[in-house]
């Protein structure tokens, strides 16, 4: 890597560390910290959104955590009413996850949160540097 390189990659942490203390508070993100809830939890939660059924096997593999990590994970959306389980109708070893309306209504709150906060980033560039910074962060996505 060159030195001009790595000098942006640590003014871009900056920037996003910067962006992430400039927001403000919303009373979601404390409820969220009230219950426990990380940032895998809110993955989690995402991959079962807005109406799917997915087993534990799947789950794991799709967060790439081990098992025992996503049991610990789903014990406290459970525990918060955010999570339905049913075995599996054809293997009943298989346990499957799903969103309960508790947890499709968080998830549909949280969405509408980040929006509103990329929505007033983004209201600081006018709309021609707003398609030129998007285009510029999907080319770099796809490096």
């Amino acid at each position: 890597m060159d030195h001009i390189t790595i000098a942006n990659a640590q003014r871009l942490l900056t920037l996003l560390d910067c962006m992430r203390a400039r927001q403000p508070r919303s009373p979601l993100f404390d409820q969220l910290n009230e219950w426990g809830l990380s940032i895998s939890h809110l993955r989690l939660l995402a991959l079962l959104s807005p109406d799917r059924e997915l087993s534990m096997r799947e789950l794991a593999e799709a967060l790439n955590i081990k098992p025992p990590s996503l049991t610990a994970l789903t014990r406290r959306l459970l525990q918060n009413g955010l999570l339905k389980r049913r075995p599996h109708p054809d293997d009943s070893r298989v346990i499957l996850l799903s969103l309960s309306e508790a947890g499709q209504q968080l998830h549909r709150d949280l969405e509408h949160e980040r929006l509103r906060q990329l929505v007033h980033l983004l209201s600081g560039l006018s709309y021609t540097e707003q398609q030129v910074f998007l285009d510029l962060l999907e080319r770099a996505m796809r490096a």
